[in-house]
């Protein structure tokens, strides 16, 4: 279930330029193209794109990301379903990301990762702050693996607080319209998360090992194939809100390709959608590390 701190925002919040051009239009209908010739896509054949707009980044975002501006379209898919693209605002204008808002048999794709949105929390002072990116995107990972070890396995919001009491939590005021409340939101450290992995695998007596290091796509490609979910740092843009962008963590837990870009498939847990298993297909490029819990070696 969607948690209610977050809502979708109309779309009249984006900054957006003129209706595209016929060029980028097309590019978008061809990358369509290929989304939909996927197997596991075959549902939304008749998918189409709609309000095709330039999307730019806030001119005075709190902490800018430098992230060009890109095109992005809404998907109308069959049923009501939706979702969106986003594709380059240059010249060869490539796949940058997208979501189709449905449970989808992805093949290769690791099945049981609990996909579990960020909820809020009360800081020392008596206020509302989210739970935050990196313990929760953990927790759905760690959560994966108690369940595996036959364990009983706590509510992964249980699991994220136990994460989040070992981190150092930084806050941040919500200035730029992250919520529609404006609560104060919490970032932590990708590496520091390693480390609390690592106390809980030694803590549970489990034979794992946790692994941190620079992102790359073949080891990624690896995990996945090997079965093992990754906790992954990223600079992305806010899928319902791509005027908004930030440094983010998110599990992985599916690779693809699609026009000639590597895709790395994950669950968001800050990307409200109809279906909890919906996976957001994102450009490698926007990824600088991960970590992944593997079964230690002999």
């Amino acid at each position: 279930m969607i948690s209610s701190i977050f809502v979708l925002l109309a779309l009249g919040s984006f900054v957006l330029a003129a209706e595209a051009p016929p060029t980028h239009r097309e590019r978008g209908r061809v990358i369509l193209k290929e989304i939909l010739a996927q197997a596991w896509a075959a549902s939304w054949h008749e998918a189409t794109l709609e309000n095709v707009r330039l999307v730019a980044q806030k001119k005075d975002l709190a902490h800018p990301t430098g992230l060009p501006p890109v095109w992005h379209a809404e998907l109308k898919g069959p049923d009501g379903r939706t979702g969106y693209l986003m594709w380059d605002n240059k010249k060869e204008g490539r796949l940058v990301e997208f979501a189709l808002d449905d449970t989808l048999p992805v093949k290769g794709a690791i099945n049981g990762v609990p996909p579990l949105q960020q909820f809020p929390v009360i800081d020392p002072d008596g206020k509302a702050m989210a739970s935050g990116c990196v313990p929760t995107s953990a927790a759905s990972l760690l959560s994966y693996w108690i369940e595996r070890r036959h364990q009983d396995a706590p509510p992964t919001r249980e699991v994220t607080l136990t994460l989040r009491k070992q981190l150092r939590m930084i806050p941040f005021p919500d200035t730029d319209g992250f919520t529609p409340d404006g609560m104060t939101l919490a970032g932590a450290l990708p590496i520091s998360m390693a480390k609390v992995l690592e106390n809980e695998v030694t803590r549970r007596k489990w034979p794992l090992a946790v692994r941190h290091l620079p992102f790359s796509m073949k080891y990624f490609r690896e995990e996945i194939a090997a079965g093992h979910p990754t906790l992954l740092a990223c600079t992305v843009r806010v899928p319902h809100l791509p005027h908004l962008s930030w440094g983010h963590a998110v599990v992985g837990i599916a690779a693809s390709r699609i026009d000639e870009v590597d895709l790395v498939g994950i669950h968001d847990n800050f990307y409200p959608t109809r279906n909890p298993g919906t996976i957001r297909w994102i450009g490698s490029n926007a990824f600088r590390s991960l970590t992944v819990v593997v079964p230690k070696e002999n």
